[in-house]
């Protein structure tokens, strides 16, 4: 092991352009469960499964009802959601920061919602699937900072009008142009 180790390391220092590529994994020493491991999420819960294919169509046919569902701490996804925004960037997250840092990892891209990477000091991050960090405007594409938008009312809304919703890519919901053309 220690071997794959040096060699990797190696490997990383003589590369021209690395990246990382992250998932699921990644966050689970932060307290976030993964969906479909052992005990993930919807291995152990199969309504949240089903329930979650629901979630864009939701938003399509009710934003307020998808926010009231959003932000309903004591259900699923309200807990589910909020627990993601509390939890905490792991020495993984930090180490990719500072190989970055150091110029050896070019940039991560990662299916994660949970703003880790970005929490923890990387800065060329494309979070291929969102962010529960911001709220974005289907209509004209405006991404907004999740805390400087009032919630007191739902549902939030744009400044063109549209009901905003998270920055995450639901199943069924296209992956926004902005992320897959982002420049790293």
């Amino acid at each position: 092991m220690e071997s794959l180790i040096k060699q990797a390391a190696k490997d990383l220092v003589e590369s021209n352009h690395a990246i990382a590529l992250t998932g699921a994994g990644m966050s689970t020493e932060s307290g976030i469960a993964d969906f479909r491991g052992p005990k993930g999420i919807w291995t152990t819960n199969k309504k949240a499964e089903a329930e979650a294919y629901e979630r864009y169509e939701l938003f399509l046919k009710d934003p307020s009802a998808y926010w009231e569902e959003m932000l309903d701490f004591q259900g699923t996804h309200g807990a589910f959601y909020e627990g993601i925004r509390q939890a905490e960037p792991n020495p993984g997250h930090y180490a990719l920061a500072e190989f970055e840092s150091m110029g050896i990892l070019n940039c991560v891209i990662t299916q994660n919602i949970d703003g880790l990477h970005k929490k923890a000091g990387s800065n060329r991050v494309m979070e291929y699937h969102g962010s529960i960090q911001s709220l974005r405007c289907i209509s004209c594409g405006r991404r907004f900072v999740r805390e400087e938008v009032s919630l007191d009312e739902l549902p939030p809304r744009c400044k063109c009008g549209t009901a905003l919703k998270y920055d995450v890519v639901h199943f069924k919901e296209a992956i926004p142009l902005k992320n897959l053309k982002q420049k790293l």
